[in-house]
């Protein structure tokens, strides 16, 4: 095995009659260890996973990757895990993961479209945002990716809207297991792959085919607030969108202004109540509100209504933007996700002698 990124290690065997290698990977981790779609073992192999507390899970992306998972079941006692292709497996599956399962500190992404109907990817976004693939992807040639041929696929232009799914994640590492591993620009490689194709606006999605999800963590009345990407589905890299929705009695992030990220929102439904230092105003739907990057641009959303609100949220993309809380005397860096208070402010030599 070989190390490759964020705690992962790979090991290969070469396809003559495809050109490239396939490539399985093993994960230690707190949670559990994890094989991904495993190739026959070397005894040194093997004696490299003992030696780092053997295997809890092997996760099998799709039916055809099932390869030597009965040979890791037997060696180590492993429990075996997959999508929708569970029932498809020689060796019996202990769990049958859904999208957005959690596993071995990875999370499930289910896919459609391709070669198997339940095709899976894990994103390990605690790992450097590391997404790792069994055949949905190909990485040929070297530092590319492409999908497999087109007649392979249940769905040629289904599985590309799928693989946005991906996108959405913002990869910065994407390890295959055909072909060789993406490293430090997956997102960009995989933007690449699906605008390339002349079947499918790739750059297209309804609002009503969002995928909203929340922060059950996050105290009342921000709790039930959900947000959904836009942007990077759709491949956007100078611009950030997102979609807020707000049900009744619920408020969308707390009063915040930008250094560098000036926001515009769109009411796409409903008629929420915006704060602003001027005071406050009900929006109704087809309002367009833009924030200025200064103490003036400071701004909340809250939903005192019966209906839900629906907003359509655009800033540019600014790596070196700060957000200050007015209310908390907030600031947040957001390079380094630095959260601390905005004063007293400190001499510039403050701590250095």
């Amino acid at each position: 095995m070989q190390p490759t990124v964020t705690g992962f290690s790979m090991w290969s065997a070469w396809q003559a009659d495809r050109q490239l290698f396939f490539n399985s990977y093993f994960l230690a981790s707190d949670a559990g260890n994890l094989v991904i779609d495993p190739l026959p073992l070397t005894d040194a192999d093997a004696e490299a996973i003992e030696a780092n507390g053997g295997v809890a899970w092997v996760v099998v992306t799709n039916r055809d990757h099932e390869r030597a998972t009965a040979d890791v079941v037997r060696r180590f006692g492993a429990r075996v895990a997959a999508g929708g292709d569970a029932r498809l497996l020689a060796v019996p599956p202990d769990r049958e993961l859904a999208d957005g399962d959690a596993i071995c500190g990875g999370t499930v992404v289910a896919l459609g479209g391709l070669k198997t109907p339940g095709e899976i990817a894990l994103h390990f976004a605690g790992r450097d945002r590391t997404v790792v693939v069994g055949d949905a992807l190909w990485g040929r040639p070297a530092g590319s990716l492409t999908l497999m041929p087109d007649d392979k696929l249940a769905d040629p232009r289904r599985a590309a809207l799928s693989l946005r799914k991906l996108l959405a994640l913002r990869p910065r590492h994407l390890l295959t297991g055909d072909g060789a591993p993406v490293f430090g620009n997956a997102f960009d490689a995989l933007n690449a792959c699906l605008d390339a194709r002349d079947d499918v606006h790739i750059n297209v999605i309804n609002i009503d085919a969002l995928q909203f999800s929340g922060s059950p963590e996050d105290p009342p009345p921000y709790r039930a607030a959900e947000s959904a990407e836009v942007g990077l589905l759709l491949g956007a890299t100078r611009l950030g969108y997102r979609a807020a929705r707000l049900p009744p009695g619920t408020k969308f992030c707390p009063l915040h202004w930008h250094t560098a990220e000036e926001e515009l929102f769109v009411v796409w439904e409903g008629e929420p109540t915006l704060q602003t230092p001027r005071g406050t105003t009900k929006l109704r739907r087809g309002d367009i509100v833009a924030f200025r990057t200064n103490e003036r641009g400071a701004h909340a959303v809250t939903n005192e209504t019966d209906a839900a609100c629906t907003i359509l949220m655009i800033a540019n993309t600014d790596g070196g933007d700060a957000c200050f809380y007015p209310d908390s005397d907030k600031l947040l860096i957001e390079a380094t996700g630095t959260l601390v208070r905005a004063s007293p402010e400190l001499d510039y030599y403050d701590g250095e002698v």
